[in-house]
């Protein structure tokens, strides 16, 4: 009995602590958006208050690549239609990474706000590893979380690309170059 209920425990701990970082992350990204659309669109702090509130539940109610364009991003985008002005609704629409913050390609979650603004404060936050900690793999800084460059859309994805690209140019580095002579021998 007592090893059922410190396995019970122990499971509910773990996914305590999941919720929390997930949560955590959520905050975050919201957050970000947000500070990017009170610049760029001029809202005001009520405005902005607001608008965090309908990001945060936008972004937490996304559990599957299905909820991308769902009812929750339809809600959110009438929300924020009713509360900006009209110039701001249409810069707002005009912003591919406002309008739709999260995407889906290959088989990956794309945060399309990091194509315009990329993240730049990773090299200066002690939680994450620094890129020369790379755990066997260049390009890896940090395990699952690849960041491309600037320009390029920040995806979590636990492959990276480039790393599988870099092993096949070697099988094509071979040096087909006949030395042999042959022409030698015809005497």
């Amino acid at each position: 009995m007592k090893r059922i209920m410190m396995t019970l425990v122990a499971v509910w701990m773990m996914i305590t602590s999941m919720n929390a970082q997930r949560l955590t992350n959520i905050q975050a990204e919201a957050r970000f958006i947000t500070d990017k659309m009170v610049v760029e669109l001029g809202l005001s702090s009520v405005q902005r208050n607001s608008i965090l509130n309908i990001n945060l539940n936008y972004l937490n109610g996304i559990r599957s690549y299905r909820d991308i364009d769902a009812y929750g991003w339809h809600y959110r985008n009438k929300q924020l239609k009713r509360m900006m002005t009209a110039r701001q609704w249409k810069k707002f629409k005009n912003s591919y990474y406002f309008y739709r913050p999260i995407g889906w390609q290959n088989h990956v979650y794309v945060h399309h706000i990091y194509t315009k603004y990329p993240k730049h404060n990773w090299g200066h936050d002690k939680r994450r590893p620094r890129p020369e900690c790379s755990y066997g793999r260049p390009g890896w800084p940090g395990g699952t979380h690849v960041t491309y460059g600037p320009g390029k859309p920040c995806k979590h994805h636990k492959h990276d690309k480039k790393w599988k690209h870099d092993k096949k140019k070697w099988k094509h580095d071979r040096d087909w170059d006949d030395d042999d002579d042959d022409d030698d021998d015809d005497d």
